[in-house]
């Protein structure tokens, strides 16, 4: 009972911190990218046309890493030009985007403030007339805004895409984000049968693939974590049935002299046994859901001010429920038929009746 209801909980509230991570990384990075080898704003207007056939929303993007830099102070950032001459992506909602919109944690890297100016660099495109001179732009910090994404913050900002294609003098876009769930592979085959080698889908979990990584093996090690709490646990299982086994050898003794078979006998453990197990797991199972239920509904805001999720979020899933049932009573239904067998191995009905006798 207490294995199912610790693995459940546990399960559920880090399901729910790595789901709200994974959210919001995919609320400002997009479910996927599909990347232009050929970067010109034509090829992105006849994918964008294409998701949207498809009933996919994409936004053109062109995205560059370039170093900004306000008086003496200067952080690399990757920059992305969006085309603000139709919607944008959800997470930038009621933004202008007339000038430069980054985040406050950024801002504080290059001692930044509203209003400030700022410059844009680009090593990798230079004006050879002056001697290869990386070529600038010159913009305003308008707004800001906070993804709460580290990575995100520290390093992204965002333009109007005519800032970018000014900076590199070509109408150029070398993506196309979407912010929604599609089949990927579906999507992919339909833009290789359309437009070949020239463009490449990469979904979340393909560009974050170390991240992805990383979470899997944080659940895995949990789940092994629990199993062999729940080891120890039915330690205490296998010595408490021994005990107990002995004190109704008595009864069961008793049974069979009134006529009960051997095999009736070892039917009816069984059946206890595998009852005890089943029912103590739903138990727990049952506590836990009801206690994520109030943590959900009517949990405080305990962790600190520094942590972007103070309130624990909850994440019940159909694998966890799974996982929670099987691991704690697979477990305990293995050490409690041992202990059933060494019983039944070292017990014998009519000499336990002639020692008595």
């Amino acid at each position: 009972m207490i294995s199912s209801f610790a693995l459940l909980v546990l399960q559920s509230t880090m399901g729910g911190l790595q789901g709200k991570l994974i959210g919001r990384s995919k609320a400002a990075n997009g479910h996927g990218v599909i990347i232009l080898k050929d970067e010109t704003f034509a090829l992105a207007g006849q994918v964008q046309e294409f998701l949207k056939n498809e009933e996919v929303e994409g936004f053109i993007e062109y995205e560059l890493e370039l170093l900004l830099k306000n008086g003496n102070y200067l952080a690399p950032v990757i920059v992305h030009g969006l085309d603000t001459s139709k919607e944008l992506p959800s997470f930038l909602e009621g933004f202008e985007l007339k000038e430069a919109v980054l985040s406050p944690a950024l801002a504080r890297k290059v001692n930044l403030g509203l209003g400030d100016q700022i410059r844009l660099i680009s090593p990798a495109h230079t004006d050879a007339m002056m001697g290869d001179i990386p070529r600038t732009a010159t913009l305003y910090l308008d707004e800001m805004i906070s993804t709460n994404v580290p990575e995100v913050d520290h390093y992204h900002l965002w333009v109007r895409l005519k800032v970018l294609q000014n900076l590199v003098r070509k109408r150029a876009a070398n993506r196309v984000k979407y912010f929604q769930d599609i089949d990927s592979e579906d999507i992919q085959e339909k833009l290789n049968a359309k437009f070949g080698d020239q463009v490449e889908l990469k979904t979340w979990e393909q560009m974050n693939g170390t991240l992805v990584w990383a979470l899997s093996l944080e659940t895995t090690v949990m789940v092994f974590l629990f199993a062999a709490m729940t080891l120890l646990v039915s330690l205490c299982i296998t010595s408490g049935l021994l005990i107990f086994f002995g004190k109704v050898r008595g009864d069961l003794a008793s049974f069979w002299i009134m006529g009960t078979s051997k095999a009736n006998l070892e039917k009816s453990t069984g059946l206890f046994l595998s009852a005890m197990s089943i029912g103590a797991v739903l138990v727990g199972l049952a506590v836990g859901l009801i206690c994520l239920y109030f943590l959900d509904h009517y949990g405080f805001e305990i962790m600190p001010e520094e942590f972007v999720d103070r309130k624990i979020p909850i994440q019940v899933t159909a694998r966890g429920l799974i996982i929670s049932f099987l691991v704690p009573t697979l477990i305990s239904m293995a050490f409690s038929f041992f202990s059933f067998f060494q019983f039944k191995k070292e017990s014998n009905y009519l000499d336990y009746v002639r020692t008595i006798g």
